[in-house]
């Protein structure tokens, strides 16, 4: 007998573009996209012997979310891919390990592009992504290689900078459980919410619970902000997308400057001490060869400059901002 406590996501047509842009992403609201991927060549073409005979000699990064929680990427073990394929269609299981391994999103593109033919990465149905007009330098990933098998799972997670995150299925079945962001009081990073226990733990704080399937050809919408938790239910291929569009590239902008802010108020910080040191040491000195060299006045003016125009760029965003917020309330 299902929960009735818990909300099964809707269901529609991926191709019915209007219906999903209107209803679902402008809400951020998740649903099951039935279709999706159903025309891929990736359908017809990824297997766990593909990927074996294919790319079997690859290293690849693998999690244990349990005992080691998200780690970042580049600090996630490795395996050759054929080693863990293997093991995920034994559908492992070992009294000699804390946890199993779990392929829970290799960025495969970056070698082996050629994949990308598989599978569509313009969603027909999102607007134009901005992910792709970021700096190579500061790109991020926009899709990611999930395999996975009975016994692994992510845990209760959000996905960094409020992207839109798309899950299509290619081979196998997931279940999916989600937590709106306005219910982030009854949930925390990294809990299992198909555990009855702490679904009704969740439940009874008052927040709902979502769940739905997703199919092989099929896919969800996962909002930005929006907690989820997925499950295999037997061997999985699936791909992940990310995507921003327009409406939510400010706030994604506004997720990267706090990146970046600490690392820049520590150098402004010991930059500022430099000069205070200066200022006791009553040493007055002539500008040395490397300042000159270095264009220290020049770079600095433009520095002053870029922070002077962005403040003002910001101000107005935000005046703006709050004149449309309060006309909707």
């Amino acid at each position: 007998m299902p929960n009735k406590n818990i909300i099964f996501l809707d269901e529609i047509d991926a191709d019915d573009t209007r219906l999903f842009q209107e209803n679902y992403l402008m809400n951020e609201t998740p649903v099951i996209l039935k279709g999706m991927g159903k025309d891929w060549p990736a359908i017809k073409r990824w297997s766990a012997e593909y990927f074996i005979n294919t790319y079997g000699h690859v290293e690849v990064p693998v999690c244990y979310y349990k005992t080691k929680k998200q780690e970042l990427y580049n600090n996630q073990y490795k395996m050759l891919l054929k080693t863990y394929l293997k093991l995920a269609q034994e559908n492992y299981l070992s009294d000699e390990v804390d946890e199993p391994p779990y392929l829970g999103g290799w960025i495969y593109h970056t070698e082996f592009p050629e994949l990308l033919d598989d599978i569509d990465m313009t969603l027909p149905c999102f607007p134009d992504n901005w992910l792709y007009k970021l700096p190579s330098s500061i790109s991020i990933p926009p899709t990611n290689l999930l395999i996975g098998y009975q016994q692994v799972s992510s845990p209760l997670h959000t996905d960094s900078f409020f992207v839109n995150s798309v899950l299509t299925m290619i081979v196998g079945e997931k279940k999916a459980r989600l937590v709106s962001p306005s219910h982030t009081f009854a949930v925390s990073n990294g809990q299992d919410l198909f555990n009855s226990g702490i679904a009704s733990d969740v439940l009874e704080q008052g927040a709902d619970i979502f769940e739905g399937t997703i199919s092989a050809g099929d896919a969800i919408y996962i909002p930005p902000g929006w907690w989820h938790n997925v499950i295999n239910r037997g061997f999985t291929i699936a791909v992940q997308n990310l995507h921003v569009d327009t409406h939510r590239f400010p706030l994604f902008e506004q997720q990267m400057r706090a990146l970046v802010l600490p690392m820049l108020r520590k150098i402004d910080d010991l930059g500022t001490a430099a000069r205070q040191e200066l200022l006791r040491a009553k040493t007055i000195m002539p500008p040395l060869p490397s300042h000159k060299i270095g264009g220290f006045i020049e770079h600095e003016k433009k520095y002053i400059a870029f922070l002077k125009k962005s403040a003002k760029k910001s101000q107005e965003h935000l005046k703006t901002y709050c004149m449309q917020n309060s006309d909707t309330e």
